[in-house]
This record gives C-alpha cells, structure tokens and sequence, in this order.
C-alpha cells in the first residue's frame, strides 16, 4: 500500500527534516496569504489609477497561492511522517507546480515595480480629465480617496486640476474638494477657490503613489521568491524520501 519498511537513521533524518520543512512552508502560507490580502485590502481606489492589472493580479495569485499551500503542506507531513509513497509523489507534483506559479508571482511583483512610474503617471492624466463626471464614477471616487488618504493633490501640482480638467475653470472651483486639508473637527476645510498651503494639500498624488506601489511590489516579489525557494527543498527532500521508502 505503499508503506514503507524500517528506515535507517540517515531515512529518519531525511523524513525528519521533510516535516521540519514543510511546517516551514505552512506558516509562510499563512505569512503569503496575509500579504495578498494585505495588499488586495489597503489603499483599494488606487487599483483605478494603476493602469496596470499586473500589481493586482501578483496579489490574487499569492492569496490563491497561500490557501492551496496552507493545505499542500499537511500532506507534505503526512506522507513523510506515515511514510505513504503515493502522498509523496503527489505532494512533489503540487507543489511543483505551486513553485512555478510562486516563481510567476513574484516576478510580475518586481517587473510592475519597474513599470509603475511611466503606467501610473499616464493614467493619472487620462483619469484626471474624466474625473467628476458620471459615466466615471469610479475614477472619481479613486481620485477623491487618494488624495485624501495620501494627503495629496493632482499629479505633481496643484494647478493641473485646471489644466487637464476644463470643468474647474468654471464657477471659480480650481481643485477638488478632497484636495482640502481637515479642521480641528475632522471636517473640510473650503479651499476650492482659493487653494495654499493652510488649508490644502500641496504636495503631488503621483510620486506618493509610485512609492506605495513599489513598496508593495518589492514585499510581494521578495516573499514570493523567498517562499518558492524554500519549496524546492521540499521538493528535494520528496523526492529523496520517496526513494528511500
């Protein structure tokens, strides 16, 4: 069935560190699950703004990634501990694969962290110039959160609300409302017509956001590849273990 006879102590060793390594890779399932929910969950409205799936998607396929590992590993334990040869050979199939799409992952983390400056800049133009109108609500509602989230207003400066939204220009309104500062009260300040630095923010969305994304992309890339790493010992040490059984 597949069991296997009495182990020498080099065996045990070998099954010994199989368990050891793979309860390794169960708590770093739940260490990727965290930081794909992590990065899904904070700062949402600036997917809008991103002009680029790639950040995004690295993220869903460490959550994916981690709830499949979380699980993979006990069958890792499993069959080194009771020494079943079919667990073995398909734990080594599963996370052969995991590795791949790990390896995957964390490369689309660093190859976004290259692209986000050029990406995220041209779609903040493009966006700026739909913003307040209802066929883009939700650009709108991207635009309104990180600025009032990252304490920021427009690309680089403030005027540009002008420049690349001609409805500002009308009624005396030169930038967002969510571009103003809060009171002591929690409330908005009214800034809209005549903006400084007392009552709104000053400093540009652009570079603040660039530096959010490409800090999260060096995080998701990194542990993405520390962890698939540390799945090719697994993979090893299956493989050695299936043959000694």
């Amino acid at each position: 069935m597949g069991r296997g006879v009495e182990m020498t102590s080099g065996g045990k060793c070998v099954r010994f560190l199989m368990f050891a390594v793979n309860f390794i890779i169960w708590v770093s399932s739940i260490a990727i699950l965290v930081l794909g929910i992590w990065t899904v969950v904070d700062r949402p409205y600036l997917e809008s703004l991103l002009g680029n799936d790639m950040y995004m998607t690295a993220a869903y396929i460490l959550i994916a990634t981690g709830c499949i590992i979380f699980f993979i590993s006990f069958l890792g334990c499993f069959g080194a501990l009771k020494e079943v040869k079919c667990m073995l050979l398909t734990y080594f199939i599963v996370v052969l694969l995991l590795f791949i799409i790990l390896l995957i992952g964390g490369i689309l983390g660093y190859v976004f962290k290259d692209k986000a400056s050029t990406s995220v800049k041209n779609t903040m133009i493009r966006t700026m110039r739909d913003y307040g109108t209802d066929k883009f609500e939700k650009v709108t509602k991207a635009w309104d959160e990180t600025q009032q989230a990252m304490q920021c207003c427009a690309i680089e400066k403030q005027d540009e609300w002008m420049n690349y939204n001609d409805g500002f220009s009308m009624g005396g309104v030169k930038i967002p409302k969510t571009c103003c500062k809060k009171d002591s009260d929690g409330n908005l300040q009214e800034c809209q017509s005549s903006p400084n630095e007392d009552n709104s923010y000053t400093d540009g969305c652009y570079k603040k956001a660039v530096e959010f994304v490409e800090q999260h992309a060096v995080v998701i890339g990194g542990v993405a590849i520390a962890v698939a790493l540390i799945m090719v010992l697994g993979l090893a040490l299956s493989i050695i273990l299936f043959k000694l059984i």
